[in-house]
């Protein structure tokens, strides 16, 4: 009878062995594979929309894992990793928003067993996924930005050969892209329709089809038309060669208008409650913003720009069909943001450049060649995209 119960206990042992010991084991490995699949979730989806970077990183984390460590994981990248677009449902959490990106990655480790194989257990397969999502766009905010949503109205409309955007643009409405050599770094994203009109047009993202979405900024005209003023007047009209302005804040209670060539001026905030129109070539506003309630029209070539409030250059409240922010002549060098929510801008003339900045606008159209619209960060990179595990 002893001996029959120390064969019992000894099961019993062995048993709660195997329960401790090899369950144990399993439990540790699944917290690694689970570890594993979060980091190499995250690291991927600071790279999306760009699969083959997003894989990389991912396989990278994989091998030094397996370098040091002795749970050897494995992802396999045709069976283990599925992409998600916007509006696309995913498993524990719904519907990915727009102008967002995800990606899951599955992750698998076999656990050998040691006492349980007194039972005929000899192995268990662990597996554990994450969900990464990733919010914003690598290479800028939207550098075009049409608010129109129309099905019948283009929001976005570029004419000419050799544009370079660094960045997305997107259209609640349709886009139109004519001209060869065409480079957009980022999406295009629109409603209704895409039509690419000419050769060797590259995107670095993707096209997406996307909702209707709210300006991305805010700016209001009683932000800016609160004073104190270090001018305040009824118009303005400047003529004449290589004329400026004083430096301050300023408020017009009617048009301003700048003739001649060479306008200089630096450190203003202009209010104006008319339009603003500037004819002449050479003009340079350094560190100047310009906000109207009317139209604000640059008529000539070889202009510089910069902003002096809010990153914002320049901003017209004006309702109109038709366009309300016109910028006429090559060579303008523009750093700072656009802004016409209840019209359109029109940019004509080849070499426009802009800087750290956006054309926000209700329509917007680009007419001329070889121009450079950069984003918000340094060199149109914008800010990193915010990323976070989702499931």
């Amino acid at each position: 009878m002893v001996g029959v119960w120390v064969c019992v206990a000894l099961l019993v042992l062995l048993g709660m062995a195997a329960l401790v010991i090899d369950v144990g084991r399993v439990v540790i490995a699944a917290q690694r594979v689970q570890h594993l699949v979060d980091a190499a979730a995250l690291a991927g989806a600071v790279e999306l929309p760009d699969a083959a970077q997003a894989e990389f990183n991912l396989q990278q984390l994989v091998a030094t894992n397996n370098e040091t460590s002795n749970c050897q994981i494995s992802v396999n990248p045709d069976e283990d990793i599925t992409y998600y677009e916007p509006g696309d449902d995913i498993p524990g959490y719904g519907a990915l928003e727009s102008r967002a990106n995800a990606w899951e990655v599955v992750g698998h480790v076999s656990v050998e067993y040691s006492f349980a194989r007194l039972f005929g257990l000899h192995s268990a397969e662990v597996t554990r996924r994450a969900v990464a999502k990733a919010g914003g766009k690598r290479s800028g905010d939207a550098i075009f930005f049409a608010g129109e949503s129309s099905a019948g109205k283009t929001g976005i409309t570029m004419n000419g050969s050799s544009q370079y955007v660094d960045g997305t643009i997107h259209s609640n409405s349709k886009v139109t892209i004519n001209g060869s050599q065409q480079t957009i770094t980022g999406d295009v994203e629109y409603r209704y329709s895409y039509i690419q009109n000419g050769s060797d047009f590259t995107l670095g993202g993707r096209f997406v089809e996307t909702g209707i979405e709210p300006y991305p900024v805010d700016y209001t005209w009683e932000q800016f038309d609160q004073g104190p003023w270090d001018q305040v007047m009824s118009s303005i009209t400047v003529n004449g060669l290589g004329q400026t302005l004083a430096s301050g804040r300023w408020k017009v209670n009617g048009n301003m208008t700048i003739n001649g060539n060479g306008f200089f001026c630096q450190d203003c905030l202009f209010v104006v409650d008319g339009n603003i129109t500037f004819n002449g070539g050479g003009t340079i506003l350094d560190r100047v913003t310009l906000v109207a309630t009317g139209k604000i029209t640059f008529n000539g070539s070889t202009e510089r720009f910069s902003c002096f409030q809010d990153n914002l250059f320049a901003f017209s409240t004006k309702s109109s069909s038709g366009t309300v922010i016109t910028v006429n002549g090559a060579d303008s060098d523009t750093w700072g943001i656009i802004f016409a929510p209840n019209g359109g801008v029109v940019y004509n003339g080849a070499n426009q450049e802009m800087h750290h900045g956006a054309v926000i606008a209700n329509l917007i159209t680009v007419n001329g060649s070889e121009g450079t619209f950069e984003g918000m960060g340094e060199g149109g990179e914008g800010q990193p995209p915010h990323v976070e595990l989702i499931v």
